[in-house]
């Protein structure tokens, strides 16, 4: 199982105790609605982490507050796809509420109630409603009752916020699955992988990290590529960047199509 594990830096160590603290809101970030199962996939193991550090009597439950605009667009949480994911049904509940005040409120009432070891509020891009002074109320809540709270900023943009980290998610390349004789099985696909870049932290300079998220275990590690699943371009974009003084923001791309140029066929 080493194979396929790097080893803890400080800085993976650092980030991991600042998400799991309680008493923060965290945001996590995708660029673009196609993100969003990368960036609810990383709600939710954090989420199950801080549910397994819960202390001894706190509920082990989560909270999911969705957001019906991402839902029309991407659909429900998939309950058997959570189970494989580490998460039992039990330990999960969703709520679906119509606008953004109410799940604002509803965030507000289940931080102070201490009924979750985790709650994460979902929202489509940059509601005006969800400003500074709304997050920096919830922020506030959740120092004031030591719950854990991840704001889930599905295709949003950057905007001052009171969370103490900001992470910009992004989907990164699996590894093939390891055999028990520690070779790799070819054309498999390992478990999932994140590419995270801490937009607003307390520590210095850029923090750009892949991690993988081990369901059997329950836990994000660090993610050692090992090898190609077999699946996919093999012209893969690297799972780091070289470049070190370039913005961590993206170019503007040009117009993006569904589909590619017609293949021209026999007849």
């Amino acid at each position: 199982d080493d194979l396929d594990v790097a080893p803890p830096t400080p800085r993976f160590d650092d980030l991991m105790a600042e998400l799991l603290m309680p008493g923060m809101m965290v945001e996590l970030r995708g660029e673009r609605l196609q993100q969003a199962g990368a960036t609810t996939g990383l709600a939710l193991a954090l989420a199950i982490m801080g549910a397994d550090q819960a202390e001894k009597g706190r509920s082990r439950r989560l909270l999911f507050i969705a957001d019906p605009n991402v839902v029309r667009e991407t659909g429900l949480v998939y309950a058997p796809g959570l189970v494989d994911f580490g998460l039992q049904s039990a330990e999960l509940v969703h709520a679906l509420p119509r606008r953004i005040e109410e799940a604002l409120w509803l965030a507000d009432a289940a931080l102070t109630s201490r009924a979750f070891s985790s709650i994460v509020l979902e929202v489509f891009g940059n509601p005006k409603k969800f400003g500074l002074t709304e997050s920096r109320r919830l922020s506030l809540k959740a120092r004031a009752t030591g719950g854990r709270l991840s704001v889930l900023r599905q295709a949003g943009e950057e905007e001052a916020s009171s969370a103490a980290l900001r992470l910009s998610v992004q989907t990164a390349p699996a590894a093939a699955r390891i055999l028990t004789d520690g070779t790799l099985l070819g054309g498999s696909i390992g478990f999932p992988a994140f590419r995270i870049l801490a937009e607003k932290s307390r520590f210095p300079g850029r923090t750009e990290l892949i991690l993988e998220w081990n369901p059997d275990e329950r836990r994000l590690r660090p993610f050692a590529d090992t090898g190609s699943s077999g699946i996919g371009s093999p012209d893969s974009l690297p799972l780091l960047s070289t470049a070190r003084d370039r913005s961590h923001r993206s170019q503007t791309l040009g117009s993006v199509v569904a589909f590619g140029p017609l293949l021209h066929r026999a007849s």
